[in-house]
């Protein structure tokens, strides 16, 4: 075995040599690349982890504005839909008393039209009372009537029916 390290020292020693030489040249080249990509790449994370804060902020401001907007709109709903309750219980009183009023109007109108009915059939129910009472005083009579008796005949039945008729209802 010592034969083999005093035969062998020196490829060792240029076996050595050659590895330093090979690692002095791949730290010359090589760790400057390297060391340039790791930088590279750690910059690259910072600005992208301070993008993602910035805009983690940005959407934390934006949510907080939309949910003032929203409680503003809700208490915006909730304004209208009171003054369209109030407008809706005014509207139901208008058309209320509007309805009253018709249902009276219409209550005077059929009055009225019964009246002028009854006063007519008053009118024409004295006319043929007029005309039966001339025909029964004629035929009683036997005789035809000048025009003042047959006046103060006609007013003297009317009163009769009239207060017979009082009397009856």
């Amino acid at each position: 075995m010592n034969e083999f390290f005093s035969d062998n020292i020196a490829h060792f020693w240029w076996s050595v040599s050659a590895f330093v030489v090979f690692v002095l040249i791949l730290l010359k080249i090589g760790v400057k690349h390297i060391l340039a990509a790791v930088d590279a790449r750690e910059e690259k994370i910072a600005r992208e982890l301070k993008e993602s804060e910035t805009a983690y902020t940005k959407a934390k401001q934006v949510r907080a504005e939309l949910e003032a907007r929203m409680r503003g709109a809700e208490a915006e709903i909730a304004k209208l839909m009171g003054e369209a309750r109030h407008e809706a219980e005014a509207h139901k009183v208008r058309m209320t008393e509007q309805g009253r009023v018709e249902i009276e109007a219409a209550r005077n109108r059929a009055l009225r039209d019964i009246e002028t009915a009854r006063n007519s059939a008053l009118v024409t129910l004295r006319r043929e009372i007029a005309e039966i009472s001339l025909m029964v005083a004629e035929k009683v009579v036997h005789q035809h009537l000048d025009g003042a008796k047959h006046e103060e005949l006609v007013s003297s039945a009317i009163s009769a029916y009239e207060s017979s008729a009082g009397k009856a209802g």
